[in-house]
């Protein structure tokens, strides 16, 4: 990604430039000498992201993308009046640079995705000598037809991922949150036992006891001791299940 810098300011223009290569967002810096050598940057990046004035002058080089620089709300009406994608003012802040920034590439990177998408679609069209409608008609009946894996999403402590139900060995309650033990790590999720398992699945696990469930699928077999069912996982992991879920879910494979 690459920014194209123009002040009518000299000062804040050589302050924004510098600000932008230390927060090293972008692959290149440039920051014009004139408007003439904008027009010229701007052609031979057309998909550069603009920090320009809001003069009139300034806007006219107003690419796809921009960020207008001003000092006041007269200023941002008129820049957001000519498509810019956001405002910033002096002095610059890493922070409030970072916010517009972000705020921009999102943009930037909808455009590029489109763009892939219909370029790949126009070579499809072009190879199988078909029209657009048609060829991504036939796309939509396969996907149709292909099965969504089967994956969910839970929050953990370290943010959002998707587990595969068939992938999760068993789950622990522990207070508040589930101990989710997958085949290759642990995650912990602030949720109930019962909430979880409707998620996941229910047909995929098996209750021990009123804190744990374990995936049918890696339990090596159930055993008793002393009066006491219990189930062994593959890995060695032994659980105790209660009269309750014995009989709820484990009786016909006991006897």
């Amino acid at each position: 990604m690459i920014s194209l810098v123009f002040l009518q300011s000299a000062s804040k223009q050589a302050s924004l430039c510098k600000i932008l290569k230390q927060l090293n967002l972008f692959s290149n810096v440039f920051g014009a000498e004139s408007v003439g050598h904008c027009l010229a940057l701007a052609e031979k990046y057309p998909q550069s992201i603009g920090f320009y004035s809001v003069s009139k002058s300034c806007r006219n080089l107003a690419s796809k993308y921009w960020l207008a620089v001003g000092d006041n709300d007269e200023e941002a009406l008129l820049a957001f009046s000519h498509n810019a994608s956001g405002f910033i003012t002096p002095p610059f802040e890493e922070d409030q640079l970072i916010r517009a920034i972000g705020y921009v590439k999102s943009k930037f990177d909808c455009f590029e995705r489109d763009f892939q998408f219909n370029t790949m679609v126009k070579g499809l069209c072009k190879q199988y000598g078909v029209s657009k409608p048609a060829l991504l008609a036939t796309l939509r009946q396969q996907l149709s037809k292909t099965n969504k894996p089967n994956v969910v999403g839970i929050r953990t402590e370290n943010g959002w991922c998707c587990l595969n139900p068939a992938d999760i060995k068993w789950i622990e309650a522990a207070g508040d949150y589930m101990c989710v033990q997958t085949l290759s790590e642990c995650y912990v999720v602030r949720t109930t036992l019962c909430e979880l398992l409707q998620r996941l699945g229910e047909q995929h696990f098996k209750r021990c006891n009123r804190s744990v469930a374990v995936n049918a699928k890696h339990v090596a077999h159930l055993e008793q001791r002393l009066n006491q069912q219990r189930v062994v996982m593959q890995g060695g992991e032994i659980f105790k299940v209660t009269h309750k879920y014995y009989y709820q879910f484990w009786h016909v494979e006991g006897q």
